[in-house]
């Protein structure tokens, strides 16, 4: 029994360590990736440039190799519109930098584990929810360093201990993703095209800022059906998990499901400091960073035991292009499609819905003639709103109907 008694207290105090060593390493990757010196990390800047060195160096440590044929660097170049809800009328040409690093196992599958580093620099885009922060520094500490810093340690961990996994891994950090996921589409095509036999791509966005709730969103679950079980089974019961079964949302997953790759999207949630100067490293919470990349971990682990993993389209809107519209609520939505309405995220101070009374989980079923189902049909009824107009909505407010006139 003393023995016993011994082994136990050693294995707690390794696991301790292990964990605090894991806190204090993904908060190194965040203080500098969110520092004032990166400037904010906009793609086709000396930030963004900076950053990219950072993470290609923290790969070399770590003994990786570019994919072969390649650099760790992959440049790529696109022209973004300033104004994407109308003609174009003023477009820049930006040379972005993907970062990517290969794990040879001499396996016939491979796993992708990424996440985007870029973020919103200066506000020179006029991306930022504060409409007076253009000249200030964004530096996107959970938007998305925390997600950045999930990839470096899960390559850490995989290329240093000691196993051979039944499964190649690709490192990738993606540039671009706030102008469009424009470095992900980019290397997503290059990733099918050099190993068709990738079979799962796993997303981190924004996975800093778990609340007292423990919710963790989790999307893609639809799109291979190895996926649920695996999920449930390696849960831990601190953790709430969101599930979503569709392959496509506002994050660089969606590059990888239109190659027809298997993907898991991780998200924390959105918070009052979204695209604001105040994003800063103070505010993560590093002890249920370990926790989600402790499960995570184990997800990968369990998904890479019979690794050929089937694809499975999830159910697209029948209208898949975006609505131009130049009118908005100023809200930021849940992506999720709960069928039952348009779900509020989060509102923003001093914009239509906080002035006529919209709150953070009220759930908009109709504006003016349109009825709400999800993210698609809410851009329906923006693309038909008038400036100076007045519309009747209509919203739930736990469980009670609500109804009000709004004025834009």
């Amino acid at each position: 029994m003393g023995k016993k008694i011994i082994f136990l207290v050693l294995f707690l105090g390794h696991t301790v360590v292990y964990a605090q060593k894991l806190e204090n390493n993904l908060k190194k990757h965040i203080e500098i990736l969110a520092s004032d010196s990166l400037q904010g990390r906009l793609t086709g800047t000396i930030g963004e440039e900076m950053a990219s060195e950072y993470i290609q160096n923290q790969f070399k440590e770590l003994n990786l190799s570019p994919l072969p044929n390649f650099n760790f660097i992959h440049s790529f170049s696109f022209t973004y519109n300033l104004n994407p809800h109308s003609n174009p009328t003023n477009t820049d040409t930006i040379i972005g930098k993907n970062v990517v690093a290969f794990l040879d196992n001499g396996a016939t599958n491979t796993f992708v584990i990424g996440g985007h580093y870029d973020h919103l620099g200066h506000n020179e885009y006029k991306l930022s929810r504060d409409t007076n922060s253009t000249g200030l520094i964004h530096n996107g500490a959970d938007d998305n360093a925390s997600g950045v810093s999930m990839v470096l340690e899960l390559a850490r961990n995989y290329s240093q201990n000691n196993t051979i996994e039944p499964v190649n891994f690709i490192f990738a950090c993606f540039s671009g993703e706030e102008l469009g996921l424009m470095g992900s589409k980019e290397i997503s095509k290059i990733i099918k095209q050099e190993y068709p036999n990738t079979s799962l791509m796993v997303n981190f966005d924004m996975v800093g800022r778990m609340d007292a709730s423990n919710n963790l969103s989790i999307g893609g679950v639809g799109t291979s059906p190895s996926f649920a079980s695996v999920l449930n089974k390696n849960k831990p019961n601190e953790i709430n998990t969101k599930l979503d079964s569709s392959g496509v949302g506002p994050s660089d997953h969606s590059s990888f499901y239109y190659q027809d790759i298997p993907v898991l999207f991780f998200f924390t949630g959105l918070h009052s400091d979204y695209h604001k100067p105040t994003d800063d490293t103070e505010k993560i919470n590093l002890s249920k960073m370990g926790m989600i990349f402790s499960y995570t971990k184990s997800v990968i682990d369990s998904l890479a035991i019979n690794p050929n993993l089937t694809f499975t389209p999830t159910k697209l809107k029948k209208e898949t292009k975006t609505p131009s519209f130049k009118v908005t609520l100023g809200i930021f939505p849940d992506y999720k499609d709960y069928g039952d309405g348009l779900h509020i995220q989060d509102v923003i101070e001093g914009k239509v819905a906080q002035k006529n009374g919209l709150q953070k989980g009220d759930i908009i079923t109709k504006i003016g003639n349109v009825e709400i189902t999800d993210i698609y049909t809410y851009m329906e009824a923006l693309s038909k709103l008038k400036k100076n107009k007045k519309y009747k909505t209509i919203y739930i407010r736990n469980g009670i109907r609500k109804t009000i006139t709004i004025k834009l």
